[in-house]
């Protein structure tokens, strides 16, 4: 299975990884310094550069908030590669072909999980730090797992059961069996791993003034306990954890008062047909690139995780931006970039179309959060009949996202059945996290007990091959059907390759 061969080195606090085929052979004895101290384990999971890092291309082109749109391919044909369009219209030919660095960057932290907890009992330490950083490195492996399994396994329903699931990983050995478990002993061991992460007693801790985030805690496992039983419609557990969440951190960023526009002039020349100087409006969470401090700083997480899109192109769906207000919503006025393919080169003939931005171009906040967390109790509370309080719940979150100068019937949700307020408060998701959890939301709402909240994505196009979109002739329909077999996307061939074909493709 070519995900990784780390050999690790501890050396004064620092840890240097290099990589090549992690299950083809082991390291060499001479090449690796064993860990011997607490510290030595430490040092690897503060390296949270090496951890953050989400490249999942199939979850931010797979759902629909992201646009596939033909006018504007046909005015600006660079907006959507042909190995994001594989993701885009869920192509199963050709994308097991396609390096996925989610694949290999998820189970490299399943590699780091399995190595502390193998070499704890060797490590100098005393018995309460050892405690901690197992229950640490069984919440790491059981998050990774969940995050794979959202992509390359079909979603969690009693029918998926018998369906493969992951390879089972519990030692750092090169010689553990690949093969595939079941879909039920995949979610069996997530389940195992989160009992014993819930175990963690170290609250979230501050920093040199910044949370300590990248690292495990009791609100972060308690938060992915919320997401986990979200997503197997457990909706009292859900409910729940979230629950206890909160009470430990509910800070809600406002963006009344603590969000704005970058400071740092943005322009870029147009032909509309004239030459004209065209300013971008970025929020001030656009300026800074390689470091992760304003990440940090955001304040809402309760665990350091990012969706990362290197193509820079989180274009949202015409669908996704008529969810918003865009006269008083405060995440349109700031997250929706308008002028955002000017950017990236529609500006020859100009071609206006806006982006989304989050941190930079490329990353959006995807671990557990308190707003995160006040959607989930308030999904659960209309799904269990309490509709009224769920559409309360939520409003603690609209306090802090819509413009203090609306009406307060503009600022607070209402509804007048069940089914009112479940489709408004998911509609609240949606805006609140887009990208980021709409695939598996699309994936558990297709396989619940209610056929309300089904969503089928239909999208038109140009026609594609393995040499590139076609451009011209008739655009075609791609569909993602309920219960489709492709909302488990291909794993990489290399995988397959290397694991001597013992790791079986997804069938479709």
């Amino acid at each position: 299975m070519k995900i990784f061969k780390y050999i690790l080195v501890f050396a004064l606090g620092t840890t240097i990884i290099s990589c090549n085929d992690y299950l083809d052979e082991s390291p060499s004895k001479n090449s690796a310094v064993v860990p011997t101290t607490i510290e030595d384990l430490e040092s690897l999971l503060n390296n949270y550069n090496q951890l953050y890092k989400e490249p999942s291309s199939e979850v931010v082109f797979g759902s629909d908030d992201f646009a596939v749109d033909v006018t504007f391919y046909q005015n600006f044909n660079r907006y959507l590669s042909l190995q994001d369009l594989y993701s885009a219209v869920w192509g199963t030919e050709n994308q097991p072909y396609i390096t996925s660095a989610f694949w290999s960057g998820e189970w490299k932290k399943v590699f780091y999980a399995n190595m502390i907890l193998e070499t704890l009992p060797s490590v100098s330490g005393t018995a309460d730090e050892k405690a901690q950083l197992e229950a640490e490195a069984h919440f790491i492996r059981a998050y990774s797992y969940f995050q794979l399994a959202n992509v390359y396994c079909l979603p969690f329903s009693s029918e998926n059961m018998d369906e493969m699931g992951l390879p089972i990983k519990t030692s750092a050995s090169f010689t553990q069996s690949l093969k595939r478990a079941t879909l039920k002993e995949t979610w069996d061991f997530m389940a195992a791993d989160l009992a014993a992460a819930l175990k963690i007693t170290r609250p979230l801790e501050t920093v040199n003034g910044l949370k300590r985030t990248w690292r495990a805690s009791t609100v972060a496992v308690k938060g992915f306990a919320a997401r986990f039983y979200l997503a197997k419609n457990d909706y009292t557990n859900a409910k729940l954890y979230a629950e206890q969440a909160l009470t430990e951190e509910s800070y809600l960023r406002n963006y009344n008062t603590e969000m704005r526009y970058s400071t740092i002039p943005s322009s870029v020349t147009i032909f509309n047909p004239t030459q004209q100087i065209y300013n971008i409006q970025y929020p001030y969470t656009h300026d800074v690139q390689s470091d992760a401090t304003d990440r940090l700083q955001w304040g809402e997480s309760y665990f350091f995780r990012a969706l990362e899109n290197g193509s820079w192109n989180y274009y949202p769906s015409q669908d996704l931006l008529n969810c918003f207000d865009k006269t008083y919503d405060l995440r349109y006025k700031y997250h929706i970039v308008e002028g955002y393919s000017y950017s990236r080169g529609a500006n020859n003939p100009a071609y206006d179309y806006p982006g989304y931005i989050f941190f930079y171009k490329s990353d959006i906040l995807n671990g557990p959060s308190v707003p995160e967390m006040l959607l989930i109790k308030g999904e659960c509370e209309a799904r269990q009949g309490q509709w009224a309080q769920g559409i309360q719940t939520v409003n603690q979150l609209r306090v802090a996202r819509i413009d203090a100068s609306a009406p307060a019937n503009v600022r607070d949700l209402s509804a007048t059945s069940q089914s009112d307020a479940l489709t408004k408060i998911l509609l609240e998701r949606r805006r609140e996290m887009p990208f980021t959890t709409r695939w598996a939301d699309i994936r558990r709402f297709n396989n619940n007990d209610s056929p309300a909240d089904d969503v089928v994505i239909s999208r038109t196009f140009f026609p594609y091959s393995a040499s590139g979109i076609t451009g011209t002739g008739a655009p075609v329909n791609y569909t993602l059907e309920l219960k489709s077999r492709k909302f488990a996307r291909p794993i990489p061939n290399t995988e397959i390759v290397s694991s001597q074909n013992v790791i079986i493709q997804n069938k479709y």
